[in-house]
């Protein structure tokens, strides 16, 4: 099997991303988070040839988009949750319209 480059492995590690962030694979999106991460901390220490900085550079451009995605989706969810509480204040509403009917004896 050939040596996978650096500047290969970040733009592999690129691909893959920009394909879960467009499909919205929030999973995909951990498990490649997690892949750069073992990636970065496998690069060397010390300046980068100039393709592995450029390709190291736009991963993390990429990966600061997909930051702000993951922001938006958790606040989306947020407002649907929210939206999930207020509609169980309607649901307990009617259980304490149940509840005064009962102690009226009916």
């Amino acid at each position: 099997m050939p040596h996978v480059s650096d500047e290969q492995r970040l733009l592999e590690l690129h691909v893959r991303l920009a394909a879960a962030l467009r499909s919205s694979d929030w999973h995909a999106v951990r498990e490649v988070d997690l892949a750069i991460r073992q990636c970065l901390e496998q690069l060397p220490r010390g300046p980068l040839p100039d393709a592995v900085d450029a390709a190291r550079q736009q991963l993390k451009r990429l990966h600061g988009q997909a930051l702000t995605a993951c922001g938006e989706e958790c606040e989306r969810l947020r407002l649907l949750l929210v939206n999930h509480l207020e509609y169980a204040e309607g649901r307990a509403a009617y259980q304490r319209i149940d509840m005064y009917q009962a102690g009226d004896g009916r």
